[in-house]
């Protein structure tokens, strides 16, 4: 892992141990094994989270198209998730949420796929 990827990794934990940004942990479509990113997200009033990838390229969101079950992090509150990919009107709120909520760094947001997660289980991931 390079220096750069290293301190992106720091921060992105910094900032979903701080509840500003969600830490998704997929499962790698071709290693099977867990691979952790964070993303910017919207949490909604009924438990669901909005995420969406800034990126075509982006792997997190390849990896949850391969398999939809993954796990969020947001401050202290960790719980297993279910994703669903948005389309049409869903996926256009969901990107007017998360630029709203982000601003500027998130405008690319909704370049990728975009994404609704469903808690499973007990307990909601706090925003």
């Amino acid at each position: 892992m390079s220096v750069m990827q290293q301190v992106n990794r720091m921060i992105g934990e910094r900032m979903a141990a701080s509840g500003r940004m969600a830490m998704i942990e997929t499962t790698g479509r071709r290693s099977g094994q867990p691979r952790r990113t964070p993303v910017g997200y919207v949490r909604n009033p009924d438990g669901t989270i909005w995420l969406g990838a800034g990126r075509v390229e982006s792997q997190w969101p390849k990896n949850l198209l391969a398999n939809p079950r993954c796990r969020v992090r947001i401050g202290d509150d960790e719980v297993p998730c279910e994703a669903t990919e948005l389309v049409a009107e869903r996926r256009a709120r969901a990107v007017a949420a998360i630029h709203a909520k982000y601003g500027g760094p998130a405008l690319r947001v909704g370049t990728g796929p975009v994404f609704e997660l469903r808690p499973l289980g007990e307990g909601k991931a706090a925003a």
